[in-house]
């Protein structure tokens, strides 16, 4: 069975996530990549597990930049929400 998947094993990526409330960037190359019926996984050198939705290819940087703007964004407006509530 073949299956098509964004990226590929030796690609280079960068990881674009929040954690607690904070932007973390890191690159990696991805090792591996798994499939089951409902999702694909990818494997990098410096992580278990990569959602390929927190992935952009290495030289994509304008996809980079708007990616940590949009989770900026999302943050703040998580923050002030809260504030709203108290």
């Amino acid at each position: 069975m073949k299956i098509e998947t964004k990226y590929s094993i030796g690609d280079r990526v960068w990881v674009v996530y929040e954690n607690q409330g904070e932007v973390s960037v890191y690159d990696t190359v991805i090792e591996e990549i798994a499939h089951n019926n409902k999702e694909t996984y990818y494997f990098g050198k410096e992580a278990i597990d990569i959602h390929e939705p927190n992935m952009i290819l290495y030289n994509d940087s304008d996809e980079l930049y708007n990616k940590i703007i949009d989770l900026m964004n999302e943050i703040h407006e998580r923050e002030k929400g809260a504030d709203n509530i108290e």
